[in-house]
């Protein structure tokens, strides 16, 4: 074997997936006989000082998120019948094993992925289930050939030699490269052929279980959503908590609590994933799990009518906002009408049945209106929003938002000076008190307005602030 000193800050352009158990020799044989040493990241030998007895799961999972990012492929080897570890949440184990996430992941950052399947992979019930899911997004993995550990370490081999000069891509702006084309696809091909509404988180897929979903795994994941700011990192905790209530359908069930934990994990995905760029007819994006949501709030309405409160209103405004996202990916522009209408009618649901704070819902109706270029009425929402925030003495950083979101309004009506003071106040504010995912939005709208003042040098230094912010934060969609 070639002995090298092992760097576990180098960067790997390829990343072998979480161990299925009897798998150690193969993965051991990639790293060193073929000379990977340098190429290829397998996590028990970087990470030879972990105590997996000890470790803290939800902390190696982000390290393994962040290798396979910075990878340019990602390869999952199938093999005996077990799966590996499960993730523990406070020492409890979760539904979620490491290769799961993994792959989870690779699939979300459009990594080139590819699968060997060991000649002796016969899964067990809790891996199979998982591949079934997995299907969904890739129904031509069922017809993979298996293979002897040889003709694997031949495809691993042809593998590192034509990776791309074996160094890594910066995955954070490669992920975003066709996303409008292929938002535009999905919604030509699946949108357009189904009612409304057209998709469902997972395209409602349950897994068939007898036990039921703990509570001791899903109250400590939403205690540690609501400190979380890093989106990528809330998408792992989510994906937890929803693969916890997989096989209890929320159209099903009659229990309070577990209804309340479908909301509020359904939602929380639709919000990260907004932020993260899960825009389009997808089974995984924002509109699938706020459809679902809605189905998951209509049925606490009918089985528990005094339990009705603004978290189980009719999630319109999320609803309108997700569509407008998905609107401003779509090439045609008929096809975008038809999204921005519908958000327009979400929000007429959900304004006539308002608490007293509208702000919000007339934030998003501005957003609508300018998409639909209707700039005088995006303006006067705008400046409604910001009236309705100073007059309720609102939090710094909403008012942060209210003021960058018209400043940018102005910078369209040409009043460049007004809009970039606006802006300037909006982001000091956001840095007070907004949350991160705000004020790289209102960077992004800040360096607009420097450019548009020909102010060059300020508009690089709001760029690169919002670079930073967005990679720190898992904030994808404001790149």
């Amino acid at each position: 074997m070639t002995s090298t000193k092992r760097n576990p800050n180098k960067q790997f352009p390829i990343f072998v997936s979480s161990v299925c158990h009897g798998l150690w020799d193969l993965r051991a044989r990639i790293y060193f006989d073929l000379g990977c040493e340098h190429y290829v990241f397998v996590d028990e030998q970087i990470n030879k000082e972990r105590d997996v007895t000890h470790q803290d799961d939800l902390a190696v999972a982000d390290e393994l998120i962040t290798r396979i990012r910075e990878a340019n492929t990602f390869v999952c080897i199938l093999g005996g019948s077990e799966h590996g570890s499960a993730i523990k949440v406070h020492d409890n184990p979760s539904r979620v094993f490491f290769l799961e996430i993994e792959l989870f992941y690779a699939t979300l950052l459009n990594k080139e992925i590819h699968l060997f399947v060991r000649d002796d992979f016969v899964p067990g019930p809790q891996l199979e289930a998982f591949l079934s899911i997995l299907k969904l997004a890739f129904p031509e993995w069922g017809t993979i050939k298996k293979q002897s550990e040889t003709e694997i370490l031949s495809g691993m081999k042809r593998l590192i030699e034509r990776s791309p000069n074996r160094q890594t891509n910066n995955s954070w702006f490669t992920v975003r490269t066709p996303i409008r084309r292929l938002v535009q696809a999905l919604y030509g091909a699946r949108a357009k052929n189904r009612p409304h509404p057209s998709i469902f988180f997972m395209q409602g897929a349950f897994e068939s279980r007898t036990d039921e979903p703990r509570v001791d795994i899903l109250r400590p994941l939403a205690i540690q959503l609501k400190e979380q700011f890093n989106q990528e990192t809330r998408l792992s905790l989510l994906w937890i908590g929803i693969r916890e209530l997989w096989h209890s359908p929320y159209d099903e069930i009659r229990d309070l609590e577990l209804l309340r934990h479908w909301n509020f994990f359904l939602g929380e995905w639709a919000g990260a994933g907004a932020w993260y760029g899960l825009h389009g007819d997808t089974p995984l994006g924002c509109l699938a799990a706020l459809n679902s949501q809605a189905k998951v709030r209509q049925r606490i309405a009918k089985l528990f009518p005094e339990q009705v409160g603004p978290d189980t209103a009719y999630p319109g405004g999320a609803l309108a906002s997700t569509k407008y996202s998905i609107s401003k990916r779509l090439y045609i522009s008929e096809d975008r009408g038809t999204y921005l209408n519908e958000a327009l009618s979400d929000l007429q649901v959900s304004l006539a049945n308002a608490p007293s704070d509208k702000s919000g819902l007339v934030a998003i109706r501005a957003s609508v209106f300018w998409e639909l270029n209707k700039i005088s009425e995006a303006i006067s929402d705008y400046e409604q929003v910001l009236h309705l925030r100073q007059q309720n003495s609102a939090p710094n950083g909403q008012i942060g938002e209210a003021l960058s979101e018209l400043g940018y309004g102005y910078l369209r009506q040409f009043k460049l000076r007004r809009g970039l003071s606006f802006c300037e106040e909006g982001v000091a504010l956001l840095k007070e008190g907004g949350r991160p995912a705000f004020l790289a939005r209102g960077l992004r709208k800040l360096s607009v307005a420097y450019l548009l003042n020909a102010r060059l040098a300020k508009a690089y230094e709001a760029r690169e602030e919002l670079n930073a912010v967005a990679m720190k934060h898992g904030i994808l969609d404001q790149l």
